[in-house]
């Protein structure tokens, strides 16, 4: 699995791409067939305890369908959780459905 980590507003830090990293590893667990993820993070404060100052979007490209998660919360860690824990939820529900589909299929 690729993983990409990008930003256009402020400086990707290493720290920031290993906890991006580790957070988008949950993903892996739910479905090997994950190509590449690719986590766009933005940081606009406007003011100084602004609920929405940080936004992380994540993009999930499986076969056949892509997955795309965006979270805002006042720290970018956080945003970066929320929307790693979303993903990794939408994934599982898509996988779920698909064998749900699969085994009816085979019913008939």
């Amino acid at each position: 699995m690729n993983v990409i980590v990008q930003s256009k507003t402020l400086v990707v830090t290493e720290a920031i791409r290993n906890f991006a990293r580790h957070q988008v590893e949950r993903l892996t667990r739910r479905d090997h067939k994950i190509s590449r993820v690719t986590v766009f993070l933005e940081n606009v404060s406007k003011k100084r305890n602004d609920l929405h100052a940080a936004t992380a979007k994540i993009l999930v490209d499986l076969p056949g369908k892509n997955v795309v998660v965006q979270e805002r919360s006042q720290n970018l860690y956080d945003a970066i959780g929320q929307a790693a824990r979303a993903a990794a939820q939408q994934v599982n529900r898509m996988k779920k459905r698909k064998l749900a589909y699969l085994s009816t299929w085979k019913k008939h």
